[in-house]
């Protein structure tokens, strides 16, 4: 049962019998919810009648977020709203309910308490960006400013040369065996699976994204059987350097529990998008074989029948002020020569791809197995984040 820990307001000088009943009615209506009353760092105001809004006010100081709990009578729900105006002035993230005739409270308030804890891991996270945001992703770099500013997140940028080549690591035997049966060496896909993890430890990062093609260019060795298998493992991996896609990544696995695949938007049709990559981590497909990098002809790819039959799309902008947003089946899984490795369709709603023709956030979807729409609407409204 989720715990929400609650800090009952009302005005100056409200005797027991008003704080009481307050707590009574507040326990009625949240059964499904373990309710701490407290004054220490509550993560939940219930205000129980008008005139309490200054004692709101102090509480909120160095708050990120707030949940306020209101109700009709009492001037409740006016003190409330005045609250919630303070708090967008201040850009503290909250949400208002009055718990006597919102719909679908729980739900609302089971999505509340996951972005919230969601977002207190990411206001602890570093992304390493290994070498540079790739040339073309034109509007896939985030200034680690924004990052911070909006999640807290740390971005430190690892020159490729500050550690050995990839050639210096020994053979990874259980990245063999993980990838066995391939028909390829993976001796050297092994290695820089090595040195991404040397890289992850001594950087002490929660998240990688690679300039990945200078190594396949320079070496003829790819990074996408070791991002593979760290997405795999539940460790957030990306390739070309790109930030807006490995932030989306990090914010879908603390929601969701699952790490995406990374894609290209190969092609629109009339209402199928075409998502095609190189690199996916191996537990969101099945009868995947190892083959060549599609762009360069060189090292080793995974190409697999993506498993899930359904699946959302999610997309931020590098402002991280937008998202895009959608859910549809995955009708085809198709095996052209002619695109990266691993490849769907899937079928949304004309009026998506509409917004995905007329004002797309870049190339990289994130592509989630099952239907997380709502949860992450919900995270979009309560950091600030305009759906598209």
């Amino acid at each position: 049962m989720n715990t929400l820990k609650v800090k009952l307001i009302a005005f100056p000088g409200a005797s027991k019998e008003i704080i009481s009943r307050g707590e009574q009615i507040l326990r009625n209506k949240l059964t499904d919810f373990s309710i701490e009353i407290t004054n220490q760092n509550p993560d939940t105001l219930f205000i129980i009648t008008g005139g309490s809004e200054n004692q709101a006010k102090n509480l909120l100081k160095d708050k990120k977020q707030i949940l306020i709990l209101a109700i009709t009578e009492n001037n409740s729900y006016a003190a409330a709203s005045e609250i919630k105006a303070y708090c967008n002035q201040k850009r503290i993230d909250s949400v208002l309910y009055n718990i006597d005739n919102e719909k679908d409270l729980q739900t609302k308030l089971n999505h509340y308490l996951k972005c919230t804890k969601a977002l207190s891991k990411l206001n602890n996270y570093k992304i390493g960006l290994i070498g540079e945001v790739s040339e073309w992703l034109i509007a896939s770099d985030i200034d680690k400013k924004i990052l911070n500013n909006k999640f807290g997140l740390q971005l430190e940028k690892i020159a490729w040369n500050s550690f050995p080549k990839y050639s210096e690591y020994p053979v990874n035997t259980a990245f063999l065996n993980h990838f066995k049966n391939s028909g390829f060496n993976l001796e050297d896909s092994s290695k820089v699976f090595n040195l991404l993890q040397d890289i992850i430890k001594q950087k002490q990062v929660d998240a990688i994204t690679v300039e990945c093609f200078p190594l396949v260019r320079e070496n003829a060795v790819t990074a996408c059987l070791a991002l593979s298998k760290l997405n795999t493992e539940g460790f957030a991996s990306g390739c070309e350097g790109d930030i807006t896609s490995i932030t989306g990544k990090l914010i879908a696995k603390e929601l969701t529990g699952q790490v995406p695949w990374m894609a290209n938007l190969a092609s629109l049709e009339e209402n199928k998008i075409f998502f095609a990559h190189c690199t996916i981590a191996t537990n969101l497909v099945s009868d995947y074989k190892i083959n060549t990098h599609f762009e360069t002809g060189e090292g080793t790819a995974v190409q697999g029948k993506f498993k899930a039959e359904n699946a959302t799309v999610f997309r931020l902008n590098n402002a991280l002020s937008k998202a895009f947003i959608s859910y549809g089946q995955i009708v085809e899984r198709p095996e052209r020569e002619d695109s990266c490795r691993t490849q769907i369709k899937i079928e949304i709603p004309k009026a998506d791809i509409q917004k995905l023709k007329e004002n797309p956030l870049g190339n990289h979807h994130l592509i989630i197995p099952g239907d997380h729409v709502k949860l992450l609407k919900y995270f979009c409204k309560l950091t600030g984040i305009e759906v598209i």
